[in-house]
């Protein structure tokens, strides 16, 4: 295809030459055609070549690759409306880490203590599930967890 659109823009532009100029000598006018046909091939080339594509590095520089992600805990706070059994089927349905044993675990840490920590994870992933607890009328909150 290259091919096609070199010929083609070479043969126009020397047309055009030889149409337009009057030469002095007809050595001249092959002098213009070869500089009209090296312009052609470089539009060409210019016209056929594809965009380039600027990639990410592959491996983060300096102090990133050390960086950890944040951290959040995700609350449970004890409330005197939701019954004890309710509060583990909730828990068990909507944090997939959590078992039955270790939901009644949770259950009974918010209901004696007053608050429990569900787990750690990344925001978003805390941030729904504190939003599934919720949506069931439990009381939870998300909080960054510090590194004490």
């Amino acid at each position: 295809m290259r091919c096609t659109w070199t010929v083609l823009l070479a043969s126009l532009l020397a047309l055009q030459v030889s149409a337009f100029s009057l030469p002095a000598s007809p050595g001249r006018r092959v002098g213009m055609v070869s500089s009209v046909a090296r312009q052609a091939v470089a539009m060409a080339d210019v016209l056929e070549r594809p965009p380039e594509v600027k990639l990410a590095p592959q491996e983060p520089k300096g102090d990133e690759m050390n960086a950890r992600g944040k951290k959040y805990k995700l609350l449970l706070f004890n409330d005197s409306v939701n019954k004890r059994e309710f509060v583990a089927r909730v828990l068990v349905a909507t944090i997939p880490e959590v078992s039955e044993a270790k939901a009644y675990t949770i259950m009974q840490q918010a209901h004696t203590q007053g608050f429990a920590v569900c787990g750690v994870w990344v925001y978003e992933l805390a941030e729904a599930y504190c939003d599934g607890l919720t949506s069931q009328g439990l009381t939870a909150a998300v909080t960054e967890e510090s590194d004490e």
